[in-house]
């Protein structure tokens, strides 16, 4: 399984929205600036995360982006599913000569264990919300080494 920049990017972004304390908006300058995300790649994902409804914009002086939940009821599954969309896979990179899937697909031992290893890391992403990962970013932030 690959993750893509644009996932990183919108993981990164709402990592900034949920380690905001207060309910004020930020600005999509601000986001770009503190998570490190080119600001024209960002403004479209923001869009992809207001249509799907992780986030809110706000319009106006003062206004700008906030999320539109709880981080703690937000997991990065769901997160990653509005960029990448629902699939995950760990691909099988073994052809046949046509250049289709293996032909045994439904009968490898090798697939048995990519199918595992899928729904290992769905339950990861799963249960990790967003106040998680942004709670471990204040803590990376801030010195503090904790080991789980």
């Amino acid at each position: 399984m690959r993750i893509s920049a644009r996932t990183e990017y919108a993981l990164l972004a709402l990592m900034e929205l949920a380690t905001r304390k207060s309910e004020r908006p930020i600005q999509s300058k601000q986001i770009s600036a503190r998570a490190g995300v080119p600001k024209p790649f960002l403004d479209q994902l923001l869009l992809d995360l207001r249509r799907s409804g992780l986030i809110r914009s706000i319009r106006g002086p003062g206004g700008g982006y906030v999320l539109a939940r709880p981080p703690e009821e937000i997991s990065i599954r769901e997160a990653m599913a509005v960029v990448e969309g629902t699939s995950l896979s760990t691909q099988c990179g073994i052809k046949s000569g046509d250049g289709s899937p293996c032909r045994l697909l439904n009968t490898c031992a090798l697939m048995e264990i990519w199918k595992k290893v899928d729904k290992a890391i769905d339950g990861i992403l799963s249960n990790t919300t967003l106040a998680d990962l942004s709670e471990r970013q204040i803590e990376f932030s801030s010195g503090q080494m904790y080991h789980i």
